[in-house]
């Protein structure tokens, strides 16, 4: 029955395309170059949205004062978090989809960042669903820390990743991984810590570091959220060093793969307008402000990163012929309307559960209340 289904399927998307100016439009260079566009628009959703709590993780013992706040702080994030998780399911579903072999390529050449990320990540959701559940105050401790470091490794690893993408890894013409055979089992870490790399890390943290306090300064009220205004000018001083770092560093050590274009200079000028106007947001005393500038220098930079890299998906830092692009990883064009029909249908759905979710736990968390055996936070949502 479903084969049936997915034949009736793909046998209509070719009779539509058929048509001479849909046949012209979907042709598959065109629908290589849609996908991509589709794949930034999931990884930007994903770092907006998963951003913040990661973020709150990362700052979890830098404003709470004591256990209290802490429960309200995993209160801040707790109706979100899973949600905000299923964009990066749904980038890594699509990546698979519709470049297939660019997908076993990256999940080969990082193997071990991946399985610790998939580690912290599992860890982060246990440790806010047993850190409610825990009886004693020492437990709930070893809990927060496990949320906090899990989050600041899963975000470092993040980073690092897309850093070393953006550099260039050591693939062969196959899309394997070519190290050097005497280089040892350690080869398969060490050969994409690099200065760019490390800084791209560095970059991911304080960048959601910085969203995530943002979010504690929209969610709360009171003495708590002044706390948490007099420690935004160190982190943000700290976000600056490392932002202007890794500018640095990219310009430098990236190959020069689509860098003179009038988009990158138009977006890299309103993601510094953006980096500009957080201090004056959080001077004003506009929470909104500031933490949609936050969002938009996320946006901004994965914009960036997919504009320098494409059309490929990796680099080859030992020959350019080797790069994989978004041709030669592409499904089959059957695969990728199939597909852009899901996401057409599916990506509208996750969109509108996330704007439920937020609508419904909208407003301000009353620190005064603590949290209950469950685990929540009294809000005020009127």
């Amino acid at each position: 029955m479903n084969a049936d289904l997915l034949l009736l399927v793909e046998t209509g998307l070719q009779g539509v395309v058929q048509a001479p100016r849909v046949a012209e439009i979907m042709s598959p260079d065109w629908l290589c170059h849609l996908w991509f566009v589709i794949l930034c628009f999931l990884l930007t959703g994903y770092a907006i949205l998963d951003g913040f709590d990661l973020g709150v993780g990362i700052i979890h013992f830098l404003i709470a004062r004591d256990d209290r706040e802490r429960a309200a702080q995993a209160g801040a994030i707790g109706p979100f978090w899973d949600g905000n998780e299923v964009w990066l399911v749904t980038f890594g579903g699509a990546l698979f989809a519709s470049f297939p072999l660019a997908y076993g390529s990256i999940f080969s050449a990082f193997m071990v960042p991946v399985m610790i990320v998939l580690f912290c990540l599992i860890l982060r959701a246990t440790s806010l669903e047993f850190r409610s559940k825990a009886g004693s105050r020492f437990m709930r401790f070893v809990w927060d820390l496990a949320f906090s470091g899990s989050s600041l490794l899963a975000t470092f690893l993040f980073g690092a990743s897309v850093g070393a993408v953006m550099g260039g890894i050591p693939i062969d013409d196959s899309g394997a991984l070519k190290l050097e055979e005497s280089s040892g089992m350690m080869a398969e870490i060490t050969f994409a810590i690099t200065p760019l790399s490390v800084a791209s890390g560095m970059l991911a943290v304080t960048l959601f570091a910085l969203h995530g306090l943002l979010f504690l300064n929209l969610r709360t009220t009171g003495e708590y959220q002044s706390r948490v205004r007099k420690a935004f000018p160190a982190l943000y001083a700290a976000f600056v060093l490392v932002f202007v770092a890794t500018t640095v560093l990219a310009l430098r050590d990236m190959p020069p793969v689509g860098r003179s274009t009038i988009w990158i200079a138009v977006v890299a000028t309103l993601n510094v307008l953006a980096v500009l106007n957080l201090p004056r947001a959080m001077y004003y005393g506009r929470p909104w402000g500031a933490f949609m500038s936050s969002s938009l220098v996320i946006a901004a930079l994965v914009f960036l990163f997919g504009r320098t890299v494409h059309p490929n998906l990796l680099t080859s830092s030992l020959d350019a012929a080797w790069n994989i692009d978004i041709f030669e990883a592409a499904s089959t064009k059957a695969t990728m309307l199939t597909m852009l029909v899901v996401v057409c249908f599916g990506v509208p759905f996750v969109m509108l559960y996330t704007a439920i979710t937020y609508w419904t736990f909208r407003g301000t968390l009353d620190l005064s209340g603590g949290h209950t055996e469950e685990g929540c936070i009294d809000q005020d949502t009127k």
